[in-house]
């Protein structure tokens, strides 16, 4: 029971983190640096950060050469969703390509159950329909305008990679890996792809050339990155894919949050009702894993059961 309830808490810290991405990668870009440049700075640092820190703790970073191209391929489509997710803010409103890429769970859970037969319940059915619906509601702003299919296909495709991501964490066989060793592979492919890719366009890796560009870079490594991916691998290895993905609505509430808090955007009467949703969607995740769940027996009262059922002993 502990264990299912620290997998919740990692799913929720996950998804709340990885909502940061926006108020972190935004200003950068902002002040003309280049998306390749930024994600490799980002997966380099948090790879660095975590490494260094494995080493002086003397952790084993052995792998046999089948995790070792299992990680190649998570560690590929982690990196592919952070880059579309993040060029998709450069072509539509940062709310509007969070609630598309949350449409992952709906993928997560449809091939959990139709290519692993994995069961799930119906309070967690509701919660994803209840979160999907929270998230839109949370988005909806009538002044974002017209949406570029540049970037409507950009998101759409981070919906299926990071879907896959999730899924392969899950049931690949490098599931029972020790959670920051996987962790650091991961973003250690990640900057080798942000590498080779800076290497085949003939592009410079754009130089840090002033302190909050650097604080930026080094809070986009660590808390949307590390932390987020560190904390989402032990979500899925305690709690599984669906559940963990169902928990990624605190994504776009986190983002929202940070935008009323920060950057002085308003919060109107449909975002405090998606935020009220969401935050039900998620009381019902956990409920739903909790040692009672929703059976009905325990929302009757033992006398009026005896009396239902015909016993007046």
């Amino acid at each position: 029971m502990m264990a299912r309830l620290k997998g919740l808490m990692y799913g929720v810290i996950s998804s709340a983190t990885f909502g940061l991405i926006p108020l972190f990668a935004l200003p950068v870009l902002r002040e003309g640096m280049g998306v390749d440049s930024v994600m490799f700075y980002r997966f380099g640092i948090s790879a660095v950060v975590l490494g260094g820190w494995l080493l002086l703790r003397g952790h084993d970073l052995k792998v046999r050469f089948r995790e070792l191209l299992t990680l190649g391929g998570l560690g590929i489509f982690y990196a592919m969703t952070a880059l579309l997710l993040t060029s998709s803010y450069l072509y539509i409103p940062s709310g509007i390509a969070t609630t598309i890429h949350f449409l992952y769970p709906v993928v997560v859970t449809a091939v959990m159950v139709l290519f692993f037969k994995e069961k799930v319940s119906v309070p967690v059915i509701g919660a994803t329909l209840m979160a999907i619906l929270g998230v839109c509601l949370l988005s909806n702003n009538n002044t974002a305008g017209g949406v570029s299919l540049k970037g409507l296909l950009l998101v759409l495709t981070t919906v299926v990679t990071y879907a896959v991501y999730i899924v392969g964490v899950n049931r690949s066989c490098v599931r029972q890996m020790d959670g920051l060793k996987l962790t650091f592979y991961v973003l250690l492919v990640g900057t080798l792809v942000f590498g080779g890719n800076l290497l085949i366009k003939a592009e410079p890796l754009e130089l840090i050339t002033d302190w909050n560009t650097g604080i930026y870079l080094f809070l986009l490594a660590l808390i949307p990155t590390l932390v987020s991916d560190f904390t989402l691998i032990l979500s899925v290895q305690h709690v599984g894919s669906t559940t963990t993905a169902v928990l990624g609505c605190m994504e776009p509430l986190t983002a929202v949050c940070m935008g009323v808090c920060f950057l002085h955007e308003s919060l109107g009467y449909w975002q405090l009702l998606g935020m009220g949703m969401i935050l039900l969607a998620v009381s019902v995740v956990i409920l739903s894993h909790s040692k009672d769940g929703f059976k009905p027996k325990r929302l009757i009262p033992v006398r009026l059961r005896k009396l239902v059922h015909g016993n007046f002993n």
